[in-house]
């Protein structure tokens, strides 16, 4: 976790509880807590004019959000979703700069936290950028697995539906279908029960 949930709680934390799909905030709210997650998983997404979705992160227990957002006056530029039920800390802003400002310590653990939340985005950045549809699904995949330090073959089950991959990733769903099918047979990744193993 990035910061002891008993600090928050001490500091004025609650515990709030989403259900699936319930919004934690929109974009064009203004910033006025500070997210980290007890349990569950959240989406950061946007949704363009077309109606289609854009997955920037998928923060899981343990994991803050959104928190640089505490440091800029301006409005969220992107919603956080529950994808599941998902308990989340939520300190006030003032609360959560006066802790921070205070303890040098916790702020090097936040920056450290970010500096790794950046080369993760950046990293995606790059695989998003490749034109060929196999090489970008495989390559995120790829990233997510050794994101998350999975190192034996076939062992990492994708957290993700089909759908969530193709908000990821800038695809359609058919052509995620397609290039899963497709890598499967190149004995890139193994289907077991619907999921996809990597």
């Amino acid at each position: 976790m990035v910061i002891d949930e008993d600090v928050l709680l001490e500091n004025g934390a609650e515990i709030e509880k989403y259900t699936a799909g319930q919004i934690i905030f929109p974009e064009g709210a203004l910033p006025r807590f500070y997210y980290q997650i007890c349990s569950g998983l959240v989406k950061l997404n946007s949704i363009r004019d077309d109606g289609s979705e854009i997955i920037y992160s998928l923060p899981s227990a343990g994991h803050c959000f959104a928190e640089t957002f505490l440091w800029h006056d301006v409005p969220y530029c992107l919603n956080a979703v529950a994808i599941d039920n998902t308990a989340v800390l939520k300190l006030p802003r003032p609360n959560f700069m006066q802790i921070v400002n205070s303890n040098i310590s916790l702020m090097k653990t936040l920056m450290t936290y970010t500096s790794e939340r950046m080369f993760y985005r950046y990293r995606m950045l790059d695989i998003l950028s490749l034109n060929n549809p196999s090489r970008r699904v495989y390559e995120v995949l790829s990233f997510l697995k050794s994101h998350y330090k999975v190192k034996e073959p076939f062992k990492y089950i994708v957290p993700l539906t089909r759908q969530q991959l193709a908000s990821i990733t800038g695809l359609r769903v058919e052509t995620v279908v397609r290039t899963v099918k497709k890598l499967e047979k190149e004995n890139l990744l193994m289907i077991s029960k619907g999921k996809i193993c990597l």
